[in-house]
């Protein structure tokens, strides 16, 4: 019996405790199992074993990471939606300040290319860092079935989503995946995009 599936009794065992070092160990021995059939001290946790139980099949639902041509059409579909919402901000901003100020207009047109290109890139890190945050998911990523999850395979916090995000404006992070086994703003974040089965 190797490491892997003692672990299956462990997770779920009342006995269990954590080392930083060596992950989960016994409390009785203070090391990893060794048993080869089964343990004798087992006590099973009902609790602990249908989080394990659940976390198996989260995992096996989670390991097929998608393909660079998915993940091309996600960042497609995301960037469209993205320009289509800062067109509708720009044309309601326009709206206001005809009505309200109409002298601010002419300021805009001197520093607009600055100002347009702050927003764009705020707008982007607030939509992917809500939008992973709290579903996991982006619209381009509702189209194609897949999501993101953190290397244990759960949705991410918004930290982890805010970082991700923060990367993706890093330049060239989108040609990134062209060169590297992970594009940059997942292996910066410790996350995976994954087919949702």
């Amino acid at each position: 019996m190797n490491r892997q599936e003692r672990l299956k009794f462990c997770k779920a065992c009342t006995l269990q405790k954590f080392d930083t070092q060596r992950g989960i160990i016994c409390s009785l021995t203070n090391n990893p199992a060794e048993f080869e059939v089964s343990c004798t001290t087992y006590k099973e946790d009902p609790e602990l074993k249908h989080k394990a139980e659940m976390e198996a099949i989260r995992n096996q639902l989670y390991v097929q990471e998608v393909d660079k041509g998915k993940r091309f059409v996600n960042h497609l579909i995301d960037s469209i939606f993205i320009w289509v919402l800062f067109i509708l901000f720009a044309m309601l901003y326009g709206v206001y300040l005809g009505i309200f100020n109409p002298e601010a207009i002419e300021t805009i047109d001197e520093s607009g290319s600055f100002i347009e290109n702050l927003f764009f890139i705020l707008l982007s890190i607030v939509y992917y860092t809500i939008m992973e945050a709290l579903t996991g998911r982006t619209i381009g990523k509702l189209i194609t079935k897949t999501r993101v999850v953190d290397e244990n395979g759960n949705k991410p916090d918004f930290g982890t989503s805010f970082i991700r995000s923060l990367c993706r404006i890093v330049p060239f992070d989108g040609l990134s995946f062209l060169f590297a086994d992970k594009g940059w703003h997942d292996a910066w974040s410790k996350t995976k995009v994954v087919s949702v089965k």
